[in-house]
């Protein structure tokens, strides 16, 4: 029974004390925001200690680093690779925080990333693929027409005339036609008498 108590205290005791400090991103990214306004030709250092030591908040302190040095599109890519090196595995979050900002910077964030992390995407077809915003898109494939429409009607092809004409009478049955089926007559028999 005292063990029972014992480890009962213990429990609680221990549950009552933090697991680890949590980390006010809003305030961390208010004090970003400050040391960068003072220097800026250090947001690089500051950008990569921040994220380096809180990589939780990586979109936070990328946005106050943008915002307090006002920065142009060459240094937010410079910011993106810093932050993205820092925190490798918050980099899309990165990005993404960074183009939010500074949405002129976009072709330069996605090059950054193409070069950091060539073989994230597969060869795809969408703008949420693209690895350079130079990307030429193949041109559309020819519409064939629908197979569903009247033969001979496709787009693009001559008129080929199959069959009798679209909208016309039916053409000329392959059977011809043969008496009205109705109901068989009913034939009542006679009584015989004996």
């Amino acid at each position: 029974m005292k063990k029972t108590i014992y480890f009962a205290l213990m429990s609680a005791a221990l549950g009552l004390l933090p697991a680890s400090a949590e980390v006010d991103c809003a305030q961390l990214s208010l004090t970003v925001k400050n040391e960068v306004a003072a220097n800026r030709a250090g947001v690089l250092e500051v950008v990569e200690a921040q994220v380096g030591a809180n990589p939780s908040c990586a979109c936070e302190v990328v946005k106050a680093a943008i915002e307090g040095s006002e920065a142009d599109a060459s240094t937010v890519a410079s910011i993106v690779e810093t932050a993205s090196i820092a925190a490798p595995d918050q980099m899309r979050l990165i990005s993404q925080c960074a183009v939010a900002v500074a949405p002129d910077a976009l072709a330069d964030v996605q090059s950054v990333l193409a070069k950091l992390d060539p073989n994230s995407g597969e060869e795809g077809m969408s703008s949420k693929d693209a690895k350079d915003s130079k990307a030429v898109m193949p041109p559309p494939a020819p519409v064939l027409g629908n197979p569903l429409d009247f033969p001979g009607e496709s787009i693009g092809q001559p008129p080929v005339i199959v069959g009798p004409n679209p909208g016309g009478p039916g053409g000329i049955p392959f059977l011809p036609p043969g008496p009205p089926i109705g109901v068989p007559p009913i034939i009542n028999v006679p009584e015989v008498s004996p």
